[in-house]
């Protein structure tokens, strides 16, 4: 008889543990947050220097607006990537310095009427994949040319 005790004793323990296992609380193990991590680690990265010449630049124009815009191929952005990885953009200022597009900044005509300059960029997926940068002014002007040339810096992560 007191083996049939202890036997059941043993089996109601090993029941709650493995049932306890089996709940479908949305909270995770230290190994699972541990193993999250590491793979997050393990992943891939690729950065691409892109470089528009002033004579790059295309104005558009119609009733509503008017921007600059510079299309470049980007074979690199797969589907894979742009579903579940990411497209980061960044307008380098040099060597030394960038900043997260869009980038924006306030300036003064010589006038003294404050305007605002905002780059940023779309990513398509294609084949070949692209990535338009587009310069903005708040007043919708251009410049008498062209702007000038922009660096950017493109990071796929995946």
């Amino acid at each position: 008889m007191r083996n049939k005790l202890l036997l059941l004793g043993i089996s109601t323990l090993m029941f709650l543990f493995v049932g306890q296992g089996c709940t479908t609380d949305s909270f995770l193990s230290d190994r699972e947050i541990q193993e999250m991590i590491d793979n997050s680690l393990n992943g891939q990265w690729q950065v691409i220097p892109i470089t528009i010449r002033s004579s790059d630049w295309v104005w558009t124009e119609n009733q509503d607006e008017g921007f600059f815009s510079a299309t470049v191929n980007l074979p690199e952005l797969k589907d894979y990537i742009f579903d579940d990885g990411a497209a980061l953009a960044y307008f380098k200022f040099n060597d030394y310095s960038k900043t997260a597009l869009p980038y924006v900044k306030t300036y003064k005509d010589g006038m003294g009427i404050p305007f605002t300059e905002t780059y940023s960029c779309d990513f398509v997926l294609g084949n070949p994949s692209k990535v338009t940068f587009y310069l903005e002014a708040s007043d919708a002007s251009r410049y008498a040319g062209n702007p000038p040339a922009a660096y950017f810096q493109v990071i796929l992560i995946y």
